[in-house]
């Protein structure tokens, strides 16, 4: 009998082996024991992956405040998961080292996402060969577990070959035989993700309803909304392909017209969960909000008001004269002030570590009026899940690269659009750079922290944005790397520029990159 336990590293099944060390042990059961004494088991499998893999979609602690450092999207000068790290200018090498205080970063997302992967395999074996997906009320749900196992692995994959170089993708469970190595590039993790992706739409459609709650709780979409989310994360993750604007060129048309086809299906409305204890809650939001020392605990990078700025005065770094504190920025956009809390107190942003790196302005968006309003884990309150926004940017963008101009600036200058709608903003040229330039904003000031940890990271690198320095993808975590024959290997800092990865791709961005 095959062993459930795959990658060695934190990945590690309950059900694992055909023998037991104890009679009496309920962790040492088998999976067919198991089975037999829990029947809703792949419906719990699937609600406890389901929520894993989704809400580290948006995880903040342990990796997705690092990418948005990196992305100069928040500001950081705190030490906890070395965060300074992250936003320090001139831009570091990550330190890949299991001694590293902020080892994490490259750890948790690996094993955040690996686990649900293979443990969504277990599923889909089981279904395929006959087996039943029984709910906690004797109910039949193999169609709709089918869908929900599908997309945990659309996400699982897609997500890993988003942020890191390479990988494995397993679409089986291995046993310690198994491959050793991590054989996969970026892109092929990214192109088995999107088969999972289209076999969970497709699931979905196949199914008469979906309560989506019954495995996430308070995600309280239907089916029509499940099929959305798949779209629309399809979309994301796709586009997330290139390291750098060359690379997302070379992709061509056809590839960006898939892109636009996910998301042309992808959310027409806010995708949103009110909190619930125990239910979904988005934690860069969460953290976002956050307020330590009288101040902002992330505050918003300086890049967000000097976007925002009408008056071309507003710097790209903080005065690093302590006599001079900014005023508020002077903006058209009339969802600023709302969207971003202008403050005079730096919380725990540190002189000594950079005064460059500060900023008068919090994320503020999502803030309630109420009991705490800097937190998103209050009954009722809202969390985004996913913004419509974004599938109207990833559309633009789409049409952008596949050369079509005019239809990227009439998706950004529609009625409904966000800048429009809510910023009162005026239409654009239907010109590239103006085109460029308001994707650039817009993921800044519209979708921010709401929509996932890795935007607007992988918008950014794929246009040439980020810092020159920035690593454009993680390595796989030291304790991974040990297992295989290859050398631990790292990303980014300034003095290794334009550095390829083992692919070809651009792994640390160029002297030519940057926003500023």
């Amino acid at each position: 009998m095959k062993k459930y336990i795959v990658i060695p590293v934190l990945l590690i099944g309950v059900f694992s082996s055909c023998k037991k060390l104890q009679f009496d042990d309920p962790t040492t059961y088998t999976l067919e024991e198991g089975i037999s004494k829990t029947p809703d088991y792949y419906y719990k499998l699937a609600a406890g992956n389901f929520s894993n893999a989704l809400w580290n979609t948006n995880s903040a602690y342990n990796f997705g405040y690092g990418i948005s450092a990196l992305a100069d999207q928040t500001t950081v000068t705190n030490r906890v998961q070395e965060w300074w790290d992250f936003a320090i200018e001139p831009r570091k090498r990550l330190n890949n080292s299991l001694s590293y205080a902020g080892y994490s970063h490259f750890s948790s997302p690996y094993s955040s996402f690996y686990t649900p992967n293979l443990n969504a395999n277990v599923i889909i074996e089981a279904l395929d060969k006959g087996e039943k997906g029984i709910d906690d009320k004797g109910r039949d749900r193999t169609s709709e577990i089918y869908a929900i196992a599908y997309l945990i692995k659309g996400i699982s994959l897609g997500y890993l070959g988003a942020i890191y170089d390479r990988g494995i993708a397993a679409n089986k469970n291995l046993g310690p035989t198994g491959p050793k190595d991590l054989p996969n590039s970026y892109k092929q993790m990214i192109d088995t993700a999107m088969v999972f992706f289209d076999k969970a739409i497709a699931a979905a459609n196949e199914t008469t309803t979906m309560t989506v709650s019954d495995f996430y709780i308070n995600i309280t979409f239907n089916k029509t909304q499940f099929i959305q989310l798949a779209n629309s994360l399809a979309a994301r993750v796709l586009a997330s392909v290139p390291r750098d604007k060359a690379e997302a060129t070379a992709l061509g048309a056809t590839f960006w017209n898939r892109v636009l086809k996910y998301a042309n299906a992808g959310a027409t409305t806010d995708l949103m969960s009110s909190y619930v204890s125990g239910g979904y809650y988005n934690y860069m939001v969460h953290y976002g909000l956050t307020e330590a020392g009288g101040g902002p605990y992330l505050p918003a990078d300086i890049k967000v008001a000097h976007l925002a700025d009408k008056t071309g005065t507003y710097p790209n770094s903080y005065p690093l004269d302590e006599s001079v504190t900014l005023a508020p920025v002077q903006t058209d956009d009339a969802r600023f002030a709302q969207y971003f809390k202008y403050t005079t107190n730096f919380g725990y942003l540190r002189v000594d570590r950079g005064r460059n790196l500060f900023s008068n302005y919090k994320h503020n968006r999502w803030s309630q009026a109420g009991a705490n309003p800097n937190s998103t884990t209050i009954t009722g309150y809202p969390n985004p899940v996913f913004l419509a926004e974004e599938v109207r940017l990833l559309r633009a963008e789409a049409k952008m690269w596949a050369g079509d101009i005019a239809g990227a600036a009439a998706e950004l200058n529609a009625p409904g659009a966000d800048r429009i709608a809510k910023g009162g903003l005026p239409a654009i040229a239907a010109t590239e750079a103006a085109v460029r330039k308001t994707l650039h904003y817009e993921y800044a000031i519209s979708i921010d922290v709401s929509g996932s940890a890795i935007n607007p990271w992988v918008f950014m690198r794929r246009n040439d944005l980020l810092q020159p320095g920035t690593p454009t993808e993680f390595p796989n975590p030291e304790q991974q790397m040990l297992l295989t024959p290859e050398s631990v290997y790292t990303f980014g800092g300034l003095d290794y520029a334009g550095e390829k990865g083992k692919f070809g791709e651009i792994a640390t961005a160029t002297k030519a990159s940057g926003w500023k």
